[in-house]
């Protein structure tokens, strides 16, 4: 069993950042297809964080398609990588745009109606988790300088606790698989403070209509929210 150093993790969204130092362990090559992970337990001391955050961040990966995890056989990498964003499809800053502009189109049909389902499907006690992430970045915004590679993050964890509310594990690997094609240093965008704080706020708003099981208005306020993000990344064309 191989040991995986470097592991150790300090964020208030560990197990994303767990996930993601895992996802590109794979992606390096530093865990290859048929490899087999330490089991939880192992994991979890070794980036000292608890056996739960490594559950949901094994479950992450999972969901990505980049492991499988059987009872007998433990977890196993499997032999898929994300497409490499930086080689061939991308070869300017225009087609990257071009790339966002349809993403931001496929979340526009896809997320509104999986808001729409969380709202519908949501236990009562799984709404703190999706609240824990409005919070999170509403407290992160009220820093003096706040960092934006930390509130894309928390953006992205936001969305993606709402599709884990749908009870739907292929509309939670769909949005990942999303989410991977959008990194604000791939898209080059640079964020104005008043279109942070507009999308907080509409995370915020989301919220409120998804604690009320009111699937109309999370609908469409999941709608009006995108409809902002892709007019402003139009204007960065």
């Amino acid at each position: 069993m191989r040991e995986l150093d470097g592991l150790s993790i300090s964020s208030v969204t560990v197990a994303e950042q767990l996930s993601r130092r895992l996802i590109s362990m794979i992606e390096d090559g530093e865990l290859k297809a048929g490899d087999k992970l330490p089991n939880e337990r192992a994991l979890a001391e070794s980036a000292e964080v608890s056996r739960t955050t490594v559950r949901e961040a094994l479950r992450d990966l999972e969901l990505r398609g980049l492991i499988t995890r059987t009872r007998g056989r433990g977890t196993v990498v499997r032999a898929v990588r994300r497409p490499d964003l930086h080689a061939g499809m991308l070869g300017s800053m225009e087609t990257s745009h071009r790339v966002l502009r349809e993403v931001m189109d496929l979340r526009a049909v896809v997320e509104p109606p999986m808001a729409e389902r969380a709202a519908d499907r949501a236990l009562d006690s799984e709404l703190p988790g999706l609240l824990h992430r409005v919070e999170q970045a509403e407290e992160e915004l009220a820093r003096p300088d706040p960092s934006v590679p930390l509130l894309f993050q928390l953006d992205m964890a936001f969305h993606s606790e709402i599709a884990k509310l749908t009870h739907n594990p292929m509309l939670t690997r769909l949005l990942n698989v999303t989410h991977d094609w959008m990194t604000p240093s791939e898209a080059g965008l640079h964020l104005p403070d008043e279109k942070l704080r507009t999308a907080v706020e509409a995370h915020r708003r989301i919220y409120e209509a998804i604690r009320r099981h009111d699937a109309d208005e999370a609908r469409r306020l999941m709608a009006e929210h995108l409809e902002e993000v892709a007019a402003h990344l139009d204007l960065q064309r």
